[in-house]
């Protein structure tokens, strides 16, 4: 019982000091007794010495208080019921005060939340950036590293050129130069992809005699390795001549680029070429106008007249066949047509003018009767080379390659007809045109055309163009 209500006074005390505070009042308060007032002997002497009667009842309540709130204190600290300890609301006579209010414990707790929900935000924010740079330092390490090791295999295996190699390009070897510096050459005259890849060729060629004689040798841009070094390896270019004809080259042009080339006589060439039986071709056709293939070659320079020859007769052969056509026969209509190709039209438009050749070839088609008309054929029968003629000429029937009088095909091609216009001859393309006319030489655009009017249309554009470029036309 004692000790109950000592708790009870403590907590009257400690009430009356916090409603003195919150007031800021100098309400006397009780003394307590002796018993209950521990280190009286300490406080006692100094505050009845010091004290002083003030304005409010001759008590100074700055001092009077603090002895008691220390007491206080220090007997909650002791209490052993844990009601003691909580907080409780007081009521004072003004106004009431919340202990967690005069002392600011919520907002501080608030604060100090928000200052940590805060400095997790930015612990995260910097977490993220911190991964996001790892992860691009990672991508970028990665990729390096892929790039290095690319070049790397690259440099150890480099890629061969497939072939068969692009424009023409003359290479001296001069006095005294060895593999390595010839492979170096090649590679800077972009004749093989990698010096290593020639020295490779050179050293698992087959040949016994392995070495590259000085002279100049015709290769290509961009050659497979192992022919680049079969074309050099024991090969004398001192005893070969080399022959280049271009493609839709009449007969007679051939023959002259064949005879310098070579220095083969020309009255012997010319002999040949009116004899094509003896190259294996059929009665049908009367001299080796359009069976002389454009392309280039080389020729030991014991090689006779007869055997140029024969080797440009066979590559022709070679192209009717891969084209589908082994009968001679049809072969030497196909020549024509695909001469006149390479004579009248872009390589884009070749399968289109076929079409339409083969159109007109009709005798029964109603636009021309079964005549060509084509301009090449004339200029070629009166043995010029310009695209314009009179019209007088147009109407000379003297002139057997006049397709506007003569109906059918050409006697005998008009040139050297390349690769992509025998194919095409041979597979024309199906469609109902029969006109075409060529409006801009300078850019090649070709327009078709189904009737005569249409076509009168176009004539009359390549007319005004011809005034525009008579340099040209």
């Amino acid at each position: 019982m004692r000790e109950e209500a000592r708790h009870e006074r403590q907590r009257e005390t400690h009430r009356a000091l916090y409603e003195r505070f919150a007031a800021g009042t100098g309400v006397p308060i009780a003394q307590p007794s002796e018993p209950e007032l521990a280190g009286a002997e300490h406080y006692g002497e100094p505050l009845a010495a010091t004290a002083e009667p003030g304005a409010s009842g001759g008590e100074d309540t700055h001092t009077r208080f603090l002895p008691a709130q220390v007491a206080a204190d220090a007997e909650m600290q002791e209490s052993d019921d844990p009601a003691d300890a909580q907080d409780e609301d007081y009521t004072g006579e003004t106004h009431a005060v919340q202990p967690a209010v005069v002392f600011g414990d919520e907002p501080q707790d608030e604060q100090a939340a928000a200052h940590k929900a805060q400095r997790r935000k930015r612990t995260k924010r910097k977490r993220n950036l911190v991964m996001l740079a790892t992860v691009l330092i990672f991508a970028l390490v990665v990729s390096g590293s892929v790039f290095f090791v690319k070049s790397v295999l690259k440099q150890f295996n480099p890629d061969d050129y497939p072939g068969p190699g692009g424009a023409t390009v003359e290479f001296t070897v001069e006095d005294g130069w060895g593999v390595n510096i010839i492979s170096r050459k090649l590679e800077e005259l972009d004749v093989v992809s990698d010096d290593g890849l020639f020295s490779d060729a050179v050293a698992d060629s087959e040949a016994q005699n392995k070495l590259i004689h000085p002279g100049t040798y015709l290769l290509k841009k961009q050659m497979p390795a192992a022919d680049a070094a079969e074309l050099l390896i024991n090969q004398r270019p001192d005893k070969v001549f080399y022959i280049a004809l271009k493609a839709n080259m009449r007969m007679d042009a051939a023959i002259k680029e064949i005879a310098k080339g070579s220095g083969l006589k020309e009255k012997d060439l010319q002999a040949l070429a009116s004899k094509p039986q003896e190259f294996g071709l059929p009665d049908s056709v009367t001299n080796l106008e359009g069976w002389l293939h454009p392309g280039e070659y080389r020729f030991p320079l014991e090689t006779s007249a007869k055997e140029v020859l024969a080797e440009l007769v066979k590559a022709t052969k070679v192209s009717l066949e891969q084209a589908g056509i082994t009968d001679l026969d049809e072969g030497y209509r196909i020549l024509k047509i695909a001469s006149i190709l390479q004579a009248e039209a872009r390589t884009p438009d070749y399968a289109t003018v076929a079409g339409a050749i083969e159109n007109r070839l009709d005798p029964g088609n109603r636009e021309t009767h079964g005549l060509l008309q084509v301009d090449s054929a004339v200029i070629y029968g009166l043995g010029r080379y310009s695209l314009q003629f009179s019209a007088q000429e147009k109407q000379d029937a003297s002139n057997k390659y006049n397709t506007y009088v003569h109906k059918g095909l050409t006697p005998t091609p008009i040139g050297s007809p390349a690769n992509p216009a025998i194919e095409a001859a041979a597979n024309p393309e199906d469609n109902g045109y029969y006109y075409w006319v060529t409006v801009n030489i300078e850019t090649g655009e070709t327009k078709f055309a189904s009737t005569y009017e249409e076509h009168q249309r176009y004539k009359a554009e390549f007319d005004a163009w011809c005034d525009e470029h008579p340099d040209v036309c």
